[in-house]
């Protein structure tokens, strides 16, 4: 990754030197001079850097200078980091606190000796480095006029502005999908599709080149509702380059279970496969699958065949692949096997547009453009992931020039198999340094692995790829990042965007190993031999490995150790000097190994999953650490020595046994990210937490806290709040939240019984809240008489920003729900009642234009949705006229349902037995997929098929289930 590391790295050394606080200066008396020199030289080779840069190409000597100037800098950045941690341990070791590991103060961390070898070290690197700087006299290298101030580039100009965020973050922008969508899906739905005589499960196979779009259209069938009604299981399993039988079994297991499996040998997970699948009509999808012309990957597959012959008729498996001849051997049917083809002109010319001309652009004039654009278009021939990454590099370029410069690029002239790849790099080309090496290094998870927001942006942060900007938090800085990576389709979101789940799509990830180069190590399954390439800063595994003393001996300038699976020789690669980054996801650890709190430089450490109940009091030696994610773990309590991990910035302690967090905890001031959801045992949150000013998110999720603390309204930059619980008397109120205006996502009010008037209710400001875009309003202490309650004036008050786009609301006892606001929430997408049982009318909620999804649960009294003597039996004309979804469970007072639904695709009715019919209008309904009548006595008599008396007017309905 030279390309990008050099520059960034020497730009990141320059500041780290000119930035020396006073603590690190006085390790360095008497070393003035030479670090004045290390700091003048790399300024003068800064200054030539991009000379240097377009030389290389071409010369080989200024390749290998390039590379020493490399090896130079992080020896720099490495001494620089001793430095830093040196002063924090010795600041620590001031406080003398007097714990059990005293052994950590040997002579390793003796002032006058680290003093002495910190010398050693600057004035060797010193030496080493004057000679590169007069190298570049030699090689004829000439400064240049403007250096690139790395700090002052910004991801913004990288892509559309926040009006077109919702396009920034919708990765399914599909085109000419519609007819090979329908095509499949038929199929796989025909119940004697494929039908073998041998009883072996057909295999319907998309293939083509990568690029193409296979599992996108896999997508669409796998989520389309006639496949959701046709099968009574569907798993998505995700395979790639090496087809392993048993953890393609594992993950079947897995994706129907919800939880993990251990087993590990063929025949139980056979045996618990087919407990599984047996007797039922599943869908099993293999994405990626590439299965060679030997007789071991056949057999695995026959393997896997011969377990799935236990599902009921209809089963089928659906497969994309890159590969005619994996196809053939897997769909022996020939009309099974489907290759996928190229996007039209005009669709590709469509999806193109998307992206070039979105909204933002210097230049709205686009008529110069469209002529060339199109030519560009029509060489992508028709292939939508190179349409979209042109598409995207497009919108920042807006003179004609620079567009006619992408038309006549020589990367046309390519095999079409390199085409896409070509594209790729182009694009990858255009990015900024820093945004290089954050894309690059996500080369390091598996294919196919799910890279979550909050992970990807600590370990960028902890690496030190975000670079500065202001005093613009780091956070924020690397969400910019990831939407510029959303927007070039560099990464693709999974489910929603709000999940903050994204996935690499094969080829990018091809490139960015590749870019890589040998600043990374991946090590995989079908690797026979590992071969370590000097100074390599980034290693990762997805098996089990064993390193030698001289593999380790070679690891000097390790930065990032990932571990897919546990580990051998574990101890020995925790020594690794210089190590930054620790990610394990497979550690089978019952205590905390001791050997990482000597990892002295750790700023990430991520080891979830464990049985460790108990950390170290050594992890306060860990003073670099930013990042600690211990979820999913047995932790019960954390040790005060935490308390001194004065840069921690994010702390996981989801899912855990933790009862209480330490008070002290209110001392960690650098803390931004706390996450305690689903920690069953926790009760009460520390009183001081109105004291971490810089806390940005605190997850609560699924917690039963009997105490809230007050003095949450001092934590101005909070911007994540799961949910807040109303105190009386001298707890916490519900005006705490008035100013918290940077709240995001989702917000869930709890204990609304407590407040006690309209204004009150108001005092939490919601309205002023825009970037909330998910709110439940929770009342409950059913013990309260209805009369002792102000719930409608409670609701009025607690009034959202319009920019809303879900909405429910529990145990309300108002008797209407019809908030004056109600009718303001033009955004809103879905909204849910939950034992509301007083309420009887929700007049006003036909009115909202962009609803699509209604749920109402366990409404006693609920009659219909409009309370007017003309409208009892539901006239609704011109209301409701986006809902598609309509869900109403348990309501036994309910009379009539509204008779315009004109974009209704699903009814799913249960337990309402005053509901004698449907309106006859549904006859008109001609979206209607799905009609589902449970536990409907009068409903059912009248609807029955064949036998009822309406049923003619329901009979077109492709999906009728009434019980």
């Amino acid at each position: 990754m030279a390309d990008a590391a050099v520059a960034v790295i020497v730009k990141e050394v320059v500041r780290i030197l000119g930035s020396l606080a006073n603590q690190e200066i006085a390790l360095l008396r008497g070393l003035e001079g030479d670090i004045l020199s290390l700091q003048n030289d790399f300024e003068q080779i800064q200054a030539v850097l991009q000379d240097a840069e377009e030389k290389h190409v071409k010369n080989n000597v200024v390749k290998v200078w390039l590379k020493h100037l490399r090896s130079a800098s992080l020896e720099v950045e490495n001494v620089l980091d001793e430095i830093s941690t040196e002063a924090l341990l010795q600041s620590l070791y001031k406080k003398r606190i007097k714990y059990s590991v005293k052994a950590f103060f040997s002579p390793n961390h003796n002032k006058f000796m680290s003093r002495l070898r910190i010398a050693h070290k600057v004035k060797d690197i010193r030496k080493k480095l004057d000679d590169i700087a007069f190298k570049r006299f030699e090689l004829g290298l000439i400064p240049s006029d403007a250096i690139s101030d790395v700090d002052d580039m910004v991801v913004e100009n990288e892509m559309p502005n926040r009006e077109t965020s919702s396009l920034i973050q919708d990765s399914s922008i599909i085109f000419g999908r519609d007819e090979e969508m329908e095509m499949v899906t038929k199929a796989i739905c025909d119940q004697d599709v494929g039908k073998c005589d041998n009883g072996e499960v057909p295999v319907y196979s998309i293939w083509g080149m990568g690029g193409l779009g296979k599992t996108t259209l896999a997508q669409l069938v796998y989520n389309h509702e006639r496949v959701k009604q046709c099968f009574e299981l569907k798993c998505w399993i995700y395979v790639s380059e090496k087809f392993q039988v048993k953890e393609i079994m594992r993950k079947i297991i897995e994706s129907i279970d919800n939880s993990g499996c251990t087993l590990t040998l063929l025949d139980k997970l056979q045996e618990s496969l087919q407990s599984r699948l047996g007797g039922k009509k599943f869908l099993v999808v293999l994405d990626d699958v590439w299965v060679e012309d030997d007789e071991n990957e056949k057999s695995m597959w026959e393997e896997l065949r011969k377990t799935l012959r236990c599902g009921a008729d209809g089963s089928i498996v659906v497969m994309t692949t890159r590969s005619e001849a994996s196809s053939k051997m897997f769909s022996k049917v020939p009309k099974l096997q489907h290759k996928l083809g190229w996007l039209s002109g005009d669709d590709s010319w469509l999806l193109f547009k998307k992206y070039a001309f979105a909204q933002g652009r210097e230049r709205n004039d686009i008529s110069e453009l469209e002529p060339i654009g199109r030519e560009i278009v029509e060489k992508c021939k028709g292939l939508p992931l190179a349409v979209k990454t042109l598409g995207s590099l497009m919108w920042s370029k807006s003179s004609t020039s620079d567009w006619q410069h992408v038309k006549d690029n020589n990367l046309w002239d390519l095999d079409e198999v390199k085409v896409v790849p070509a594209i790729l790099k182009l694009s990858y080309d255009k990015l900024l340094p820093h945004l290089k090496r954050c894309f690059a290094y996500c080369c390091l998870f598996p294919k196919g692995w799910e890279l979550e927001k909050d992970i990807l942006i600590s370990l960028w942060a902890s690496n030190g790829f975000i670079p500065p900007k202001g005093g613009k938090d780091l956070y924020m800085l690397g969400e910019e990042i990831l939407n510029c990576f959303i927007w070039r389709s560099f990464l693709q979101v999974v489910f929603k965007p709000e999940n903050g789940i994204y996935k690499m799509h094969d080829l990018m990830h091809d490139m960015a190993h590749d870019v890589m180069g040998q600043d990374c190590l991946v090590i995989e399954p079908a690797n026979n031999k590992v071969e370590i390439p000097n100074g390599v800063l980034h290693l990762s595994s997805s098996c089990p490995v064993q390193f030698s003393y001289e593999d380790l001996g070679k690891l000097t300038s390790l930065r990032s150790m990932f571990m897919f699976r546990d580990v051998d020789e574990r101890s020995k690669i925790f020594k690794q000097a210089y190590l930054r980054v620790l990610h394990m996801t497979d550690s089978r650890a019952r205590t905390f190994p001791e050997s990482v709190c000597k990892l002295k430089h750790l700023k990430y450490l991520y080891l979830p999953n464990t049985s460790i109940e108990v950390l170290p009091d050594s992890i306060m030696y860990l003073q670099n650490l930013e990042y600690l994610n211990l979820s999913h773990s047995s932790i019960k309590v954390l040790p005060k020595s935490i308390l001194y991990l004065k840069n921690l910035h994010y702390l996981n302690l989801s899912c855990s046994y933790i009862k209480f967090l330490p008070e002290g905890i209110t001392y960690l001031q650098k803390l931004q990210m706390l996450y305690l959801g689903w920690c069953l045992s926790l009760r009460k949150l520390p009183d001081g937490l109105k004291y971490m000013r810089n806390l940005h998110c605190l997850d609560i999720s699924y917690v039963s806290l009997t105490h809230f603390p007050v003095g949450i309204k001092e934590l101005t930059s909070l911007r994540t709040l799961s949910n807040f619980h109303v105190g009386k008397g001298y707890e916490a109120k519900i005006g705490e939240l008035g100013d918290l205006n940077l709240l995001e996502g989702k917000l869930s009010l709890k204990q609304l019984e407590n407040v006690g008037s309209l204004g009150e209710a108001k005092s939490a400001k919601l309205e002023y809240k825009r970037n909330l875009l998910d709110l439940e309003l929770w009342w409950s202490a059913r013990n309260m008489q209805p009369e002792e309650r102000v719930d409608e004036e409670v609701l009025e008050g607690l009034e959202p920003n319009p920019s809303l786009k879900k909405l429910s609301i529990y145990g309300y006892m108002g008797m209407i729900i019809s908030p004056g606001w109600l009718v303001n929430l033009k955004n809103l997408l879905e909204i849910t009642f939950y034992e509301c049982n007083r309420c009887q009318h929700i007049p006003t909620l036909g009115r909202l234009p962009n609803l699509r999804v209604i749920e109402l649960r366990c409404m006693d009294s609920f009659k219909c949705f409009v309370d007017d003597d003309t409208n009892m039996l539901g006239n609704t004309t011109n209301m409701f006229l986006s809902v598609v979804e309509l869900h109403i469970f348990r309501c036994p007072s309910l009379v009539s349902l509204p008779s315009n639904l004109p974009k209704l695709k699903a009814l799913f009715l249960d337990e309402c037995d005053a509901l004698v019919s449907l309106p006859d209008e549904i006859q008109s309904f001609k979206h209607l997929q799905e009609l589902t009548i449970s536990d409907c006595e009068q409903l059912r008599e009248r609807y029955e098929k064949d036998t009822g008396v309406e049923w003619h007017k329901i009979s077109h309905i492709p999906h009728v289930k009434i019980d």
